[in-house]
């Protein structure tokens, strides 16, 4: 059986035998580990049998077949999306369309439009003002639509101006400057490609947004590659979720009546302890972790720790998402990923054992990537540590809403 600090990558289990210790002492739930282990084998096996491999212990077999499944499911995502499945999409509107009908978004809270205009005109990009030769903000306005000008600043600007710029401007926020809004999502027009490109040589995707906004933008390049529209619907949807999450935590800020502007900038930071503080006896602490800290650097001492990661609930409400497509042929290909996306186990190859992940970002990940002979794990292994804490906590809503009221502390405290 797999045991779940093998999956977490760490020397032993004398951390997660700690924690159990504790979190059984405070919750009355004895066994959670070895249950989520179970459960974790029977999910693989159930998802070897769907793909007749339930004998099968070879890593590169087990990992072809989750790739190919993909594969299939990506051909008949491009016919729903309505483009011709000829291998080179082209359909954005009507993937932000879809998308939106899928998320079915609610209200956000966000920034004031005319709030951002004011912050951009009396500090003008340069980068964008010298590449259009425009002489102040308010013709840089005139000639440019806020949210294209909103969205190139995340490729065009330096971290250096952007820093500068909005810490400045944003610890000044107070509520008044923020107004309910829909989700909005836009295609970013020609002019701005050239430079959009560089963006997504780093980033290695074609999409990003800007949470006090609520804004979602695509920069429209060509999809052409295995696993790339996929990786791009998937990262809408999750995005569109994210944009709520974060909109709900903007009125929390305004609600409790701290300081609002310092809990703005805080969240937009993305600002995780270094480590939990000592908890107080007969309780015990979860550290939260709002960022993928191993695309950083994946031996960092934090995911090694009991945590949580709010990005792994939003990966999880996309997956959800898409198992929920009416189409009958691509329903069927999608639903197997639900619920997997805490699973991974080890099989066998030339040297050894490998760490397979059954998460369905990560094989996205990993195909898109396949030239490069990459495989993707970490967003399995966050899913896992939340999958561990709503084992003694409980599951349904109950882990977003602590993330939610604890995520300014950077830590949430469980006591009897």
């Amino acid at each position: 059986m797999n045991k779940l600090y093998r999956l977490l990558r760490m020397k032993d289990d004398s951390i997660l035998m700690d924690l159990d210790h504790a979190m059984s002492t405070i919750t009355g739930k004895q066994g959670v580990i070895g249950e989520i282990e179970e459960e974790n084998e029977w999910r693989i096996q159930k998802t070897l049998r769907r793909f007749g491999l339930e004998d099968s212990h070879n890593a590169e077999e087990i990992y072809n077949v989750l790739l190919d499944h993909l594969k299939k499911s990506e051909v008949q995502l491009d016919t729903f999306l309505g483009d011709s499945g000829s291998g080179e999409f082209h359909s954005f509107p009507e993937l932000l369309k879809r998308g939106m009908e899928l998320m079915a978004p609610k209200k956000l809270w966000v920034l004031k439009k005319e709030k951002f205009r004011e912050i951009i005109e009396q500090s003008p990009p340069p980068n964008i003002m010298k590449k259009f030769g425009y002489k102040d903000g308010k013709e840089l306005f005139r000639n440019e639509k806020l949210e294209e000008i909103a969205s190139s600043l995340r490729f065009m600007e330096s971290s250096e101006w952007m820093h500068g710029t909005f810490d400045k401007a944003y610890s000044l926020l107070t509520p008044d400057d923020f107004e309910e809004r829909e989700v909005e999502s836009i295609i970013l027009s020609g002019k701005w490609l050239e430079e959009g490109l560089k963006f997504v040589e780093k980033k290695h995707h074609n999409l990003s947004h800007l949470k006090e906004l609520g804004l979602i933008f695509i920069i429209p390049i060509k999809l052409d590659k295995p696993g790339e529209l996929m990786r791009v619907f998937m990262l809408y949807l999750h995005y569109i979720y994210e944009v709520q999450f974060y909109s709900d935590l903007f009125r929390g800020i305004r609600d409790e009546g701290g300081d609002f502007s310092k809990g703005i900038i805080s969240l937009l930071r993305g600002d995780i302890l270094d480590e939990a503080p000592k908890a107080p006896e007969g309780s015990f602490n979860w550290l939260i972790v709002q960022r993928y800290l191993a695309k950083e650097d994946e031996w960092e001492k934090r995911l090694f720790v009991p945590h949580v990661n709010p990005e792994a609930i939003h990966w999880g409400m996309a997956e959800k998402a898409v198992a929920q497509i009416g189409e009958e042929d691509l329903a069927r290909t999608l639903e197997t990923w639900v619920d997997l996306d805490w699973v991974g186990g080890y099989f066998k190859n030339e040297q050894g054992d490998e760490l397979i992940s059954f998460d369905l970002i990560d094989i996205i990940m990993s195909l898109v990537d396949e030239q490069y002979v990459a495989k993707y794990l970490y967003h399995q292994q966050e899913a896992l540590w939340n999958r561990i804490f709503e084992g003694y906590v409980g599951d349904g809503d109950k882990l977003e809403k602590m993330v939610k009221d604890n995520l300014l502390n950077g830590y949430i405290n469980i006591t009897k």
